[in-house]
């Protein structure tokens, strides 16, 4: 085979490699303060993260809960502080939503194999979940246009804007005692409000119960949703091989 043919046939594979996003420059430090506490945030084209731990830098990798990770107990004691540069044609904005996630995603997975050298495989088991349905008597909110999405919550108060079932489900299922799966069909963008009283909340001898109702009760009286006891295969990540500590920077 000539050379010059050689090289075009080996070019688009290279090209194609060359488009898989990645952050630009990459900073990741042990946090040893043992802080309960962690955040992160985007801004001035820059991913920041204080006391990550590597079991939540995978959750967000692959775009998963916390259930679904299975390796090593160390996975959620190991905390690391985190400034990563975004590459410029990192898609925005509304319309490029998915497109961004997805990008996010993608970049972060990398920086795992790199640093980490993080292996992994997929896999499914069985297992009780709650199945987020419509009731009875149908939903007591309404679909809104795309456009920015964000959410917050605490341990009795939830906004969400512009969030889909599947987004809703998964944080539900940071509350709930098993999985949240999304199974009402809604496929639209929605603003969300909840309020109900945490389970840890319940009162003690002598003191006076806090007045409000469950987060089960709070979902079918404020949003028209029914959470079910299923069983449903649920996917899992398990982590084959991974570094306590990454590369140096």
């Amino acid at each position: 085979m000539r050379p010059a043919l050689l090289l075009a046939l080996v070019a688009p594979a290279l090209l194609a490699q060359d488009a898989s996003p990645s952050f630009e420059v990459v900073s990741i430090k042990l946090n040893t303060s043992a802080s309960g506490r962690s955040e992160s945030h985007s801004d001035r084209g820059r991913w920041t993260g204080v006391n990550l731990s590597l079991k939540s830098l995978i959750v967000r990798a692959y775009g998963l809960r916390d259930y679904q990770v299975e390796g090593p107990d160390w996975l959620g004691s190991q905390h690391f502080d985190i400034s990563a540069k975004f590459p410029e044609a990192l898609p925005s904005g509304p319309e490029n939503r998915e497109k961004y996630g997805a990008a996010i995603q993608s970049m972060t997975q990398k920086m795992l194999d790199d640093r980490f050298h993080l292996a992994v495989h997929r896999t499914t088991k069985p297992s009780a979940v709650y199945g987020l349905v419509v009731g009875k008597n149908g939903i007591k909110f309404k679909e809104v246009p795309l456009g920015e999405s964000h959410s917050n919550s605490n341990n009795n108060h939830y906004e969400g804007k512009c969030v889909t079932m599947s987004q809703f489900a998964a944080v539900l299922s940071v509350f709930m005692d098993l999985p949240v799966v999304d199974a009402t069909g809604l496929k639209g963008f929605y603003d969300l409000t909840l309020d109900w009283v945490p389970e840890s909340h319940s009162s003690k001898p002598g003191e006076t119960a806090p007045i409000g109702i469950s987060l089960t009760d709070a979902v079918a009286d404020q949003l028209g949703l029914k959470l079910e006891h299923r069983k449903a295969p649920i996917d899992i990540l398990v982590v084959d091989h991974v570094e306590k500590l990454p590369t140096e920077n």
